[in-house]
């Protein structure tokens, strides 16, 4: 029974690490997706009906679960507001924001600039609400994460690089990143409150309806008709792997680490971007690239030691509640885990 408890414990801490894994593996392939579809499709339009034509299965599967729950549907209006404003933020202020940035700048400084300062931003907002208490193992990791990153998109033609001629584009891939701390900290308030099916269900939809203007301005039968069956398929990955599975992996594991750590799973994008591409497009990957994703590894580990010993402190207190050396550890677990983080 004993055994049975601690396996069951060590399953639950490793869960959500794992599903930002499996997140940032499906996106990183989506990367490669949306280069195919993007010669075939025109972004907006993409995107518009990426977020559409998942809606009617979201909702379905949302109906059944508070049926079965015997729940009622409700949600506070403050509430309300705050995720429909985050899928407003997800499906134009950081996927639409995203592909209009790299117009004017490239993706090595999307990668860097658009993804890479995000956990920086998140951990100086979590910091100051004091959602979390900075260990030796953070200022060692996030660094060093940060560099993996620009040593994996450096180099070459198109490595990462600041001047005149990306400025416009590299000021709104950070404005990204601040909208997507905003987005993991605000979306952190919600999903220890509702149904997860819920709270996707409201996003994708309000991001649908943020993007229905473009798709309605620019998509019609004669262009649906002009796009090949590769572009389909493309839309179809997207919609349903990198959009429904991942946002619902990615918001799953974001309510157990809370926003800080799991924006730091962010900096494997560019690593799993960079291997898929090899098997996808027959990219070429250099000695920096593996040097960068073997970095990127080191500080996903350290960064994330810290939590999985305090959730193995807390349940070890659980266990032993008559222990002093435990209780003093489950004190200072949950003063570290305030606030989810």
């Amino acid at each position: 029974m004993l055994t049975e408890s601690k396996s069951s414990g060590v399953l639950q801490r490793v869960l959500p690490h794992a599903g930002f894994v499996i997140v940032y593996i499906l996106w990183g392939i989506n990367i490669s997706v949306m280069k195919i579809g993007g010669q075939l499709w025109d972004p907006l339009v993409f995107n518009g009906l990426r977020y559409l034509s998942i809606i009617p299965f979201l909702w379905v599967y949302t109906y059944f679960y508070y049926r079965r729950s015997g729940l009622k549907l409700q949600i506070a209006g403050r509430d309300l507001a705050l995720i429909c404003t985050l899928g407003a933020v997800s499906a134009i202020g950081m996927e639409a924001l995203l592909q209009y940035a790299l117009q004017f700048s490239n993706s090595a400084n999307g990668a860097v600039l658009g993804r890479g300062f995000m956990p920086v931003i998140t951990a100086v907002i979590a910091v100051i609400l004091k959602d979390i208490r900075l260990t030796w193992r953070v200022i060692l990791g996030i660094p060093m994460a940060f560099l993996s990153i620009i040593l994996i998109v450096a180099g070459g033609e198109h490595g990462f690089h600041l001047g005149a001629e990306t400025l416009r584009g590299d000021v709104l891939l950070l404005l990204r990143s601040f909208l997507g701390a905003f987005y993991l900290i605000g979306m952190n308030r919600l999903v220890n409150k509702y149904p997860l099916a819920l709270l996707v269900s409201l996003e994708m939809t309000a991001g649908a309806l943020a993007l229905l203007p473009f798709l309605l301005w620019k998509a019609d039968t004669a262009y649906s008709a002009s796009i090949s069956g590769i572009g389909w398929l493309c839309l179809g990955y997207t919609a349903l792997f990198a959009t429904l599975i991942g946002f619902s992996i990615h918001n799953w594991s974001l309510s157990r680490l809370g926003p800080f750590k799991s924006s730091v799973y962010g900096y494997l994008l560019p690593a799993t971007a960079a291997a898929a591409g090899y098997w996808l497009l027959r990219e070429h990957l250099s000695l920096n690239q593996y040097i960068g994703g073997a970095g990127v590894l080191a500080a996903m580990y350290l960064v994330q030691k810290d939590r999985m010993q305090l959730m193995k402190d807390r349940s070890s207190a659980s266990a032993n509640p008559g222990t002093v050396g435990n209780v003093g550890g489950s004190a200072e677990a949950k003063h570290q885990l305030k606030g989810g983080s």
